[in-house]
C-alpha cells in the first residue's frame, strides 16, 4: 500500500506539474494572440490614418470615375438637393469637384438647377453639364494638360 501511495504521489506531482505548463502555455498563447491583434489593429490604422491625410495618396474620390459612379448611385437625391441648394449628397460632391467655395457650388448648382437636371441624362451627360456649369475640376484641366503635351 505504501508503494501505492507512493505511486499516486509521483503521479499526483506529474499532473500538477503538467497542468501548470498547459496554464503557460495557454496564457501565453493568449498574450501573443492579443499582441498580434493589437499590432494588425495599429498598422491597419495607421496606414487608413497616412491614406486620409496624404492627400496625394487620397485624391481617388477626386476624379471623373468617381464622381461618375456617385452621380449615377446618387441620382435622384442630389436632384433633389440641388432644388434645395444644399445637401450631404450636394456637400459630398462638391468636394469631389475640388470646389473652393461649398456655398457658391451650391448655389450654382440651384440657378442652374434646369440646364443640368433637363431630361434624365447619364451621369457622364450630367458631369459634362455640371463641368460647363462650374467649371472643369482640377484633376481634369490636369489630364486635359497632360494629353495634349503627350500628343504634341
Amino acid at each position: 500500500m505504501r508503494n501505492t501511495a507512493c505511486l499516486g504521489a509521483i503521479a499526483g506531482l506529474g499532473l500538477a506539474v503538467t497542468g501548470c505548463s498547459q496554464i503557460t502555455v495557454t496564457s501565453d498563447t493568449l498574450v501573443n494572440g492579443t499582441a498580434r491583434i493589437a499590432d494588425a489593429t495599429t498598422n491597419a490604422v495607421q496606414s487608413t490614418s497616412q491614406s486620409t491625410t496624404n492627400a496625394t495618396r487620397n485624391n481617388f474620390a477626386q476624379t471623373h470615375k468617381a464622381r461618375k459612379k456617385f452621380v449615377h448611385s446618387q441620382y435622384a437625391m442630389l436632384k433633389r438637393e440641388a432644388a434645395r441648394g444644399s445637401g450631404e449628397d450636394l456637400d459630398a460632391l462638391a468636394y469631389m469637384m475640388q470646389a473652393t467655395n461649398k456655398q457658391a457650388f451650391e448655389a450654382t448648382v440651384q440657378a442652374n438647377y434646369g440646364k443640368l437636371f433637363s431630361g434624365k441624362p447619364n451621369a457622364d451627360a450630367f458631369l459634362s453639364r455640371l463641368y460647363q456649369v462650374v467649371g472643369t475640376p482640377p484633376d481634369m484641366t490636369a489630364s486635359a494638360s497632360a494629353d495634349s503635351v503627350a500628343a504634341s
